[in-house]
């Protein structure tokens, strides 16, 4: 089974199921979805039978490239919750959500109150206090962050994320890699998905904060369509839905939700009501235009990360030595080089297939965040 999972977060389901009477033994290869793609796309995938991911882009492209089989039979419950363009292949088995994943200790240490969404973490407190992960490293970070870019709005989601990057300590290489560190004491707070933070609910030094209006993740499992072993693939998705199953998924070792309702007296219930209600997000959106997001994010935040610190290290200070906010220079390090209606244009979206194209669209952009930059810095300095 390839799972973009950490390895922690799949042994409980394989122990549960091993204990199964027609169990057979799963070797599990944990990657990033990109590595997947690629293994997926050569020769490795002869010895791939299932794949289990929270990613809906990396089961579209496996599905565009002929990668999966079909299963039919799966819970309506359980399939509403699948976008529409990879429901013949992909099954939902569980749910989570978005949230904070806070170092209480960390924070109150240095006098910090804990912060609840991600208009805080744009606060100067927080300064060098903050952990995430890149939309083109982690696509769960990719789901975060189109969560953000539906609910507030293309300019103004862009506007907190280029806020909230002037307190980031790093960009760390994987989702789960935000959660190691925040338990380590290397940052505070990281946006993250519940799995990961449920993983670690018994260290006394974290908690995890949803989102106020976190959207809905499904995790999703399906089948290869060269697997060597359908039939055992396809009873362990069954197991997986099954009620023992889904008790399973609902375990604290897991970290995630069924996707069959829970009974009302259960501790899990009321969470798990609040995500199967959510709204899905635009995923036919998020695929439309996922590589310029990803192309974006890195060339605004990833690879600018040192000198955009140091912008709101600055601007933070003369906010604070003037006891004023200073909305101008905000805008200047807050605006983007795509609008709204771009982001949404398959004509435009579909230069960023074509890395000719993408490069020097990239190239625009990278001229155009250092004019915008160049012009605050300038701007701070008269003020003094």
């Amino acid at each position: 089974m390839a799972t973009t999972f950490s390895p922690d977060a799949t042994a409980y389901i394989i122990s549960r199921w091993q204990h199964q009477p027609q169990s057979v033994v799963i070797r599990t290869l944990n990657r990033t979805s990109t590595s997947l793609e690629q293994l997926l796309d050569s020769a490795g995938a002869e010895n791939i039978d299932l794949v289990l991911t929270s990613s809906p882009m990396l089961l579209q492209h496996l599905q565009q490239h002929q990668r999966l089989a079909n299963y039919d039979g799966a819970p309506e419950q359980s399939q509403r919750l699948v976008p529409e363009s990879i429901r013949d292949t992909a099954v939902a088995i569980a749910v989570s959500g978005f949230g904070l994943l806070i170092n209480r200790t960390n924070l109150e240490e240095k006098r910090l109150p804990l912060p609840t969404d991600w208009n805080d973490l744009t606060e100067a407190r927080y300064q060098g206090a903050l952990l995430m992960s890149s939309p083109s490293r982690s696509d769960t970070n990719h789901l975060i962050v189109e969560s953000l870019l539906q609910q507030d709005g293309w300019q103004s989601g862009w506007g907190t994320l280029l806020s909230a990057a002037g307190n980031l300590i790093t960009i760390s290489s994987r989702s789960f890699g935000v959660a190691d560190k925040v338990k380590n004491g290397l940052g505070s707070v990281g946006p993250t998905i519940d799995n990961y933070a449920n993983l670690l609910h018994s260290d006394p030094h974290l908690i995890f904060r949803y989102f106020p209006n976190t959207s809905v993740s499904p995790t999703y499992i399906a089948i290869t369509r060269n697997s060597h072993y359908p039939e055992e693939a396809r009873r362990f998705i069954q197991f997986l839905l099954s009620p023992q199953g889904q008790q399973v998924l609902a375990d604290t070792n897991t970290g995630k939700y069924p996707v069959i309702p829970l009974s009302a007296d259960n501790p899990l219930f009321a969470q798990q009501q609040k995500l199967l209600q959510q709204s899905p997000l635009n995923y036919r959106l998020i695929m439309q235009r996922q590589r310029m997001v990803q192309k974006l994010f890195d060339t605004a935040i990833s690879f600018r990360l040192s000198q955009l610190k140091d912008a709101w290290k600055a601007l933070h200070g003369a906010e604070n030595r003037l006891n004023r906010p200073l909305p101008e220079i905000r805008a200047l390090l807050t605006t983007i080089p795509v609008t709204q209606a771009q982001s949404e244009d398959t004509q435009y979206l579909k230069q960023f297939e074509m890395r000719s194209e993408a490069e020097q669209q990239i190239m625009e952009w990278q001229l155009f965040f250092q004019h915008q930059q160049r012009k605050a810095i300038k701007e701070l300095e008269e003020l003094k």
